[in-house]
């Protein structure tokens, strides 16, 4: 069957979950989502525990910005469990300035463009049975919500996957403990947060192809 004939037949047939797995192969919008780029892991750091782990706050986590009172725990691989890579992220903060971890990054999404959220957390020691990972993306100049879940402790290593159409706005994604421990509870660890544009069905199926 030549490829002129198939293609009207795949485009038929890719749907919304068609377009899952090749996403991830575009571009992330998000500056350091998988946190391997640490400048600040050592004596920079504002607490610094290396080799360990380190706490960040401000604007020492590349990418990201630490709500103000707050500290975002960075794992490395030589002592401490990470999801992937040498890094991830601890989000009790440590319990810093009694908060947990509260974090962002800011990204521009075109109009009428689908994006997939993506992102990998387990739970590591269920220290605080209450507190909750929260994930949110909130349009900064409406306020909308466009995503928000949050995920109560489990031991098994998740990876998330939402959809949305981008609105022409600046968007937030915002990551914490939400309600708070409010101290070094260990609860969740958190890794590889990316945004990608969706390819077209049309490019999807010339892939499947080869065309």
């Amino acid at each position: 069957m030549k490829k002129r004939t198939i293609l009207p037949i795949l485009l038929a047939l890719a749907g919304p979950c068609a377009l899952l797995p090749f996403s991830s192969a575009a571009q992330n919008l998000l500056i350091n989502g998988d946190f391997e780029n640490e400048p600040n892991f050592g004596p920079t750091a504002t607490e610094n525990f290396a080799p360990a782990y380190v706490l960040l706050t401000g604007s020492q986590l590349p990418g990201w910005t630490i709500v103000p009172g707050h500290g975002v725990t960075i794992h490395s691989t030589t002592t401490y469990p990470t999801i992937s890579g040498n890094y991830s992220v601890n989000t009790d903060g440590e319990g810093y300035n009694g908060h947990n971890a509260d974090f962002y990054q800011d990204f521009t999404a075109v109009a009428g463009t689908p994006y997939q959220l993506g992102f990998d957390w387990q739970g590591w020691l269920n220290n605080a049975p209450s507190t909750l990972l929260k994930v949110s993306v909130i349009d900064t100049v409406t306020s909308a919500t466009i995503f928000s879940q949050s995920y109560g402790y489990d031991s098994a290593l998740h990876h998330q996957s939402a959809l949305f159409n981008g609105a022409g706005d600046v968007l937030r994604l915002e990551i914490q403990e939400s309600p708070e421990s409010g101290f070094n509870d260990n609860q969740f660890i958190a890794d590889n947060f990316s945004v990608t544009a969706v390819p077209e069905p049309a490019a999807i199926s010339l892939l499947a192809i080869g065309g």
